[in-house]
């Protein structure tokens, strides 16, 4: 996006795989005994809440009255 200057890119500083790491955490959580649902919100990175608040709430408080 050019928003941090003299940035080397993505060749340099890849992203992290993030999703397949937090999946492996809840995975072994839930073969461990614990229980979770995940929901893959489209076109959102680390904000939901704040870039489809309604989706988010929508999902948020169904989990919170389950």
């Amino acid at each position: 996006l050019g928003l941090i200057p003299n940035y080397p890119g993505e060749e340099i500083y890849p992203p992290q795989p993030m999703v397949s790491q937090t999946r492996y955490v809840l995975d072994t959580y839930q073969a461990n005994g614990g229980h979770y649902q995940e929901v893959v919100m489209d076109n959102t990175a680390h904000s939901p809440y704040l870039e489809a608040p309604a989706l988010f709430n929508s999902h948020f408080h169904a989990f919170l009255t389950d």
